[in-house]
């Protein structure tokens, strides 16, 4: 994911495409998300975290933005990554997306460049 630094936060955009058909789960997972996934998210500096769905040309998107608050992104990121119930939550969640660009695994989602922020 590109990044953008402006007063120790750190905004991250991206975005991956959405199975039309798993629109539905995926809706209703993140209308109740796992307490633990969220007390994850915090943990690893991770906030005002936001998912947008929209349709282009037919297809559906998924575009996610975060702002991290910490020391060391990397290091957060692997901690998380590690913890088996974010692991879970993952697999529910990839099995409703479409990775573009031939992305796969953990780096399924495409970075965006933030061109503009307004503070």
């Amino acid at each position: 994911m590109k990044k953008i630094i402006n007063a120790e936060i750190e905004r991250f955009g991206s975005v991956i495409g959405l199975n039309p058909e798993k629109e539905k789960y995926y809706r209703d997972l993140h209308e109740k998300a796992w307490p633990e996934i969220l007390e994850q998210i915090q943990q690893a500096g991770l906030q005002n975290f936001s998912i947008f769905i929209t349709e282009l040309e037919g297809k559906k998107y998924l575009f996610s933005y975060f702002e991290y608050k910490g020391n060391d992104f990397s290091s957060d990121m692997e901690k998380i990554s590690k913890n088996t119930l974010m692991q879970k939550w993952w697999k529910e969640t990839s099995s409703c997306q479409i990775p573009l660009h031939g992305n796969s695994g953990n780096n399924a989602w495409s970075a965006m460049e933030m061109v503009f922020h307004q503070a």
